[in-house]
């Protein structure tokens, strides 16, 4: 799922390698929840520049370096534990 919700212009995903690849590019989480279905949706402020770095992802065109995407993926795991 992704989706962009107009009326607060946030962007909401629950594809954990797209949140790593925004994390590590430095696009900020502003919230998660958790769904009855156990996955997890994750909002992140929209803008043009976060779309162009959404099509870069699934279009495998924009690097991030590995230390980065694994670093992200820890803290984000840790806050989705961390968050009953």
């Amino acid at each position: 799922m992704q989706k962009v919700l107009n009326e607060d212009n946030i962007f909401l995903t629950h594809e954990l390698a797209l949140v790593a690849a925004l994390v590590a590019w430095n696009y900020p989480i502003v919230g998660l929840q958790k769904g009855e279905d156990r996955k997890v949706t994750f909002s992140f402020p929209n803008s043009p520049q976060l779309q162009e770095a959404i099509q870069a992802f699934w279009s495998n065109t924009k690097a991030v370096l590995p230390i980065r995407y694994f670093d992200a993926l820890r803290m984000i795991k840790s806050r989705i534990y961390s968050e009953v």
